[in-house]
């Protein structure tokens, strides 16, 4: 009778985790301690959060999908970095995709997906008022996207989460540390005109907040060299 092989125990997976260790790359690289163009290799930071590469990879995939992350054949992952001359590209596509989720987000959320987002907003705000830069762009990011969910249209959603990400690394790289890249006085007031059903000025406000944003760029390239055990210690402190 032939004798059975012990089958190997796949590594238990944590979507906590992981969604933490997400969290932390993400939002290290929105306070510009990851630059452009770093890598970000598997082994270094397996060793750094106490995990397999099997689990780094899954993040670096999921920030890739964002387009955060770069992944390429033989080299590895890297932060995305946005060439000046791309830039205003994705802040037009953004302003067609976002314009149109308002008018069709316009009068459709219930009072508690209000009150959700304006909950969100008032993070966001605890966050740049406390200079935790990455996590009020990531929370910026979170307000975008829980709008993009109202217009009930997933591919859509789907499209602006897409270049929502991207615009944030965008800002992340080009925006002075100091200010607040997505303005948390914008985003209440693109909520006021949600709830007032008002597709006309809701698509108005996108526009302008969107506007405003990418004004407040400054348009130069950099690449200082990183890191990765000094930044990720640097953050456990």
């Amino acid at each position: 009778m032939a004798k059975a092989t012990k089958k190997s125990t796949p590594e238990k997976r944590s979507p906590h985790q992981e969604q933490l260790i997400y969290e932390r790359i993400f939002d290290v690289i929105l306070d510009h301690k990851l630059a452009p163009g770093a890598r970000l290799t598997e082994e270094a930071l397996g060793e750094i959060f106490g995990v397999s590469r099997t689990i780094i990879r899954r993040v670096l995939l999921r920030l890739s999908h964002e387009g955060v992350v770069e992944i390429k054949p033989n080299r590895g992952a890297s932060v995305t970095s946005t060439p000046v001359a791309d830039v205003a590209q994705f802040f037009e596509a953004r302003r067609v995709i976002e314009g149109a989720i308002m008018r069709m987000a316009a009068g459709r959320a219930n009072i508690y997906e209000i009150d959700d987002l304006r909950s969100l907003v008032a993070e966001e705000k605890r966050y740049y008022e406390s200079r935790t830069r990455g996590k009020g762009l990531r929370t910026s990011n979170e307000v975008h996207f829980r709008i993009a969910a109202l217009a009930r249209n997933e591919p859509l959603a789907d499209m602006a989460r897409q270049l929502i990400s991207r615009t944030a690394l965008i800002i992340a790289q080009y925006q002075d540390a100091a200010q607040s890249a997505c303005a948390y006085c914008d985003h209440a007031a693109l909520i006021d005109a949600l709830e007032a059903g008002d597709p006309d000025k809701a698509e108005a406000l996108m526009l302008e907040h969107i506007g405003h944003i990418h004004s407040t760029l400054h348009l130069s390239e950099e690449s200082p060299a990183v890191d990765l055990f000094e930044i990720f210690s640097d953050e456990q402190e």
